[in-house]
């Protein structure tokens, strides 16, 4: 692999105009870099903050659209910069590697049978939510007293 191929779209600088609220930065993106700007990416960096306010709105606003209409680019960009504060911050890329590894059937299944994804696509939102969504999800869909329990403790295995 060539470390030194020049990528079409600096991930870096995507954020950084997220962050000023630069609505207007999608729209001078060439049909190449629109093409390279995946949604799924650019929320993974933003939820990899200390801003709780900043997690709650990607989970409200972003995280319920970004695989039903991930054709909506521009769309799906213009609620992220609405999740900034407006102020420049850094992100860290948050894995879920350890997270995937970890077999959580109860908690899977009811973000599966919530938001309609696949068990894959489960696993790779899980870090996105919390455990207050995950517990009204699992209310939502009618799990018994006796499922809920079982959710309660596969989520208190997940650190967080």
């Amino acid at each position: 692999m060539d470390t030194n191929k020049k990528r079409v779209l600096d991930i870096f600088n995507v954020l950084n105009h997220i962050n000023k609220k630069d609505k207007d930065f999608i729209n001078t993106l060439t049909e190449e870099e629109l093409k390279a700007f995946q949604p799924y990416v650019v929320m993974r960096w933003l939820s990899g903050t200390a801003s709780a306010r900043q997690i709650f709105f990607l989970n409200t606003l972003v995280n319920q659209f970004v695989f039903n209409i991930p054709d909506h680019k521009v769309l799906l960009y213009y609620l992220m910069t609405i999740c900034t504060s407006g102020k420049n911050q850094r992100y860290t890329w948050s894995s879920s590697a350890s997270k995937k590894n970890k077999t959580l059937p109860n908690v899977i299944s009811v973000i599966r049978d919530y938001y309609k994804y696949s068990s894959s696509e489960a696993r790779d939102v899980l870090p996105l939510l919390s455990h207050e969504d995950i517990l009204s999800h699992a209310a939502c869909l009618g799990r018994q007293p006796d499922e809920i329990a079982k959710i309660k403790k596969e989520l208190k295995e997940v650190i967080r």
